[in-house]
């Protein structure tokens, strides 16, 4: 048996959206398949199961229809339209005379006979895909877009035939020749369209750069990216895209991140730090060392994301599939019924025919088809760009119904990184730190700290760093589990830690009591410092609050959206931080499970429940939320659970996802409302006569041209501004 797995296969021949679900039915009922998805606007059907790729190839070909095999170049959209560009140009020069004798009716010799002759070679020329495509449909009982068409100027074609054999008039060649250029042109729009709609994956691997410049032995050597073995030094030059994952080793830059973060200002490294492939080094010139590559990059893993985000199915389409899968026999028997009507009232069949033949080419299964998935490629693509990654179309749909969002606090709202905050010492009694005594205590203490693995004495020790104060070795320290640490400088004893830790040691903190009541006051961990038994300072380390918490936690109330801060951190703590950045709503002490149980809570409420958090004991919480978002310092258990993922780490980025699903559905419903409003009420007009053939091939080929096109809005989504 067979392990579940996701196979992606690239179909070709798929008209409409009736062909993609013909397609999804075949497969899904065979053996082994849990799920599968045909996606119409990517075509490519996304199957889950034990089945295997072969067998999935034969049921798609056994409908008629063609797969792309793993090896052969994909077809792009940029491809398509220009072949059907081409037989624009044919079927356009071909018609134009055609038309022009109809509609002046210019009657000279063989001006019938040249209409013909004219409307033939468009016919079994540039409209011949349409006639082949339909008797395959038809053979395999699989009726799609061009079955219409065919049908549509087939008849058109056949009945004036007919009539030029009989030396009758009422010619309708000019219906058949123009039906078949608007079908074309409009085809040619739509795969245009459709290419700018699917641009995101393909801008994003274009940032890979081809080659990288390796270092091996003695010798530096230009190699193709492909090459690149993990652990091998690489050379970047200023101006250089990074090649693939690693850390820096020798040198100091900065680094154009806006193609993972959405943020324009380049990001310093230095020795140690990570960079990713695709990245661009903007200034100094650096060595790194390989670390990921091929698949294993980031660059990869989000272009697979949204690849798989663009390829699923939003809950929304269900209705326009469901009719989509009938669609085409719905208007074939429509018709028939209005031909039958036609002709019962009286009307000549000369006359039935037009009207029948209008509701064939009006009909349009298309713009149902890609109502949803055109938009969910362009929304989830915009998104990436963003520095926002969109696991499916699910996600997409549902966040823009959240009402609630819960918050984790560290590393969240937080910087999730300890650090100096408050010092205040017996020496001047202020924080200044520009006097010898005061300089020289801080030395003792970043040196004393420096072998601690505590956060807090790592906090300590970055913040003498910070004020460039060198630290020196001691050679005598040890920790004082769960209070601090003891050292031995110079002849001096030294005590950094908690409270207890000076009571223990009979130390008299009265003189610096109050200022730790302040700091502990502000929920900040309170930590002494003592030398020779004598209290010198104390010091107050803190999480400190994102720059963009506080106001991105207030755009996102102002869509009326509930906050909800969850921690497992103290209430004093918790209550600080939810008052600095305008949280009502906190709750603390909380375990993973807590935390679950109250997101359970508010949806029993009926809140449509959105969690962010980053961290390992997130992840239970993240599952049970409706939405969830890791940010992108998070864990790989988080980011896994999560739904979506904010690439910047950045609170901003979950008010920009909710503003751009919010935006997406607005589109959906928009291209929903005119695919099913268009075909009600141009079905009619054209059973009643109202319509030639000829304006409802172009009204057609309009319909699925405006969807695409009103979808290629949320390429111009606006960040940060609430702009659209």
């Amino acid at each position: 048996m067979l392990k579940p797995k996701n196979i992606t296969v690239e179909i070709t021949g798929m008209s409409c959206a009736s062909c993609a679900q013909k397609i999804e039915s075949a497969i899904g009922k065979a053996s082994g398949v849990s799920e599968s998805i045909v996606n119409f606007a990517t075509r490519k059907a996304t199957v889950t199961g034990s089945i295997p790729a072969e067998e999935i190839h034969k049921i798609i070909e056994g409908l008629g229809y063609k797969v792309v095999k793993e090896n052969a170049p994909a077809i792009s959209e940029k491809e398509i339209a220009q072949s059907e560009w081409k037989k624009f140009l044919v079927s356009a020069t071909l018609s134009v005379p055609v038309f022009i004798i109809s509609m002046f009716m210019l009657h000279f010799k063989f001006s019938d006979l040249c209409q013909f002759v004219l409307t033939t070679a468009v016919v079994f020329w540039p409209g011949f895909g349409f006639f082949k495509n339909a008797l395959k449909q038809i053979r395999h009982w699989s009726l799609g877009m061009d079955s219409l068409i065919a049908l549509g100027a087939g008849t058109a074609y056949g009945f004036s035939v007919v009539i030029l054999l009989q030396s009758g008039s009422g010619l309708y060649f000019e219906s058949a020749s123009i039906i078949i250029t608007l079908i074309l042109l409009g085809r040619f729009f739509e795969s245009k369209a459709k290419g700018k709609a699917g641009e995101a994956i393909r801008k994003l691997m274009d940032l890979q750069p081809k080659t990288a410049r390796v270092v091996r032995g003695d010798t530096t050597k230009e190699i193709p990216i492909i090459e690149v073995q993990v652990g091998e030094l690489l050379i970047i030059r200023p101006g250089e895209k990074v090649p693939v994952d690693g850390v820096i080793t020798e040198g100091d830059t900065s680094i154009d991140e806006s193609m993972l973060t959405g943020e324009s200002m380049p990001s310093n490294k230095t020795v140690g730090d990570k960079v990713f492939g695709g990245t661009v080094n903007t200034t100094g010139l650096v060595y790194m060392k390989a670390e990921k590559i091929g698949a294993d990059t980031v660059l990869a893993h989000i272009a697979k994301l949204v690849e798989d985000a663009q390829g699923s199915r939003a809950p929304v389409q269900r209705l326009a599939d469901k009719v989509s899968g009938v669609f085409v026999q719905i208007v074939i028997s429509i018709a028939l019924l209005t031909l039958c009507i036609w002709l019962l009232t009286g009307n000549s069949f000369n006359d039935a025919i037009v009207p029948a033949v209008a509701v064939l080419v009006i009909a349009c299964p298309c713009a149902l088809g890609l109502a949803t998935p055109t938009a969910v490629m362009v929304g989830t693509g915009r998104a990436a760009g963003l520095g926002i990654l969109i696991k499916d179309a699910t996600s997409l749909e549902l966040a823009h119904k959240i009402n609630t969002l819960v918050l984790d606090k560290t590393g969240t709202i937080t910087e999730g990184k300890p650090r100096v905050t408050d010092l205040f010492h017996k020496i001047s009694g202020e924080k200044e730190t520009d006097n010898e005594e005061l300089k020289n205590l801080l030395h003792i203490m970043g040196s004393c700290e420096q072998h601690s693995e505590h956060p807090v004495g790592k906090a300590i020790v970055n913040y003498v760093k910070n004020l460039d104060i060198e630290i020196s070795d001691v050679k005598e320290f040890k920790t004082v589990t769960g209070m601090g640490i003891w050292a031995g400088y110079n002849w001096s004893t030294v005590l950094i830690g908690s409270e207890r830790l000076m009571k223990e040691n009979n130390i008299d903190m009265s003189e610096l009591k109050q200022r730790a009541m302040e700091i502990k006051n502000d929920g900040k961990t309170v930590a002494f410092m003592a030398i020779d038994n004598e209290i010198k300072a104390v010091i107050g380390i803190g999480d400190m609050v994102r720059e963009t918490s506080k106001d991105a936690i207030q755009r996102i109330s102002d869509m009326d959206v509930e906050i909800v801060m969850l921690t497992g951190d103290n209430e004093i703590v918790a209550e600080a931080i939810g008052k600095t950045v305008n949280i009502k709503d906190v709750y603390a002490n909380l375990t993973p499970s807590d935390k679950c149980d109250k997101i359970k809570a508010l949806q029993q409420d009926g809140k449509i429940v959105g969690m962010i958090g980053d961290g390992i004991n997130d992840a239970p919480a993240l599952a049970t939320a409706d939405v969830s978002f890791a940010i992108g310092t998070a864990t790989e258990i988080a980011m896994e659970a999560a739904n979506i993922t904010l690439v910047k780490g950045d609170i901003t980025k979950a008010w920009e996802a909710l503003r751009l699903s919010r935006q997406t559905m607005k589109i959906i419903k928009q291209n929903l409302f005119w695919a099913f409003g268009y075909n009600v009420i141009a079905i009619p007009f054209a059973a009643l006569g109202l319509l030639n053939p000829m304006i409802a091939a172009g009204a057609m080929a309009f319909s699925s041209v405006s969807v695409v096109t009103n979808s290629l809005r949320l390429r111009k989504f606006k960040l940060g501004d609430g702009k659209k």
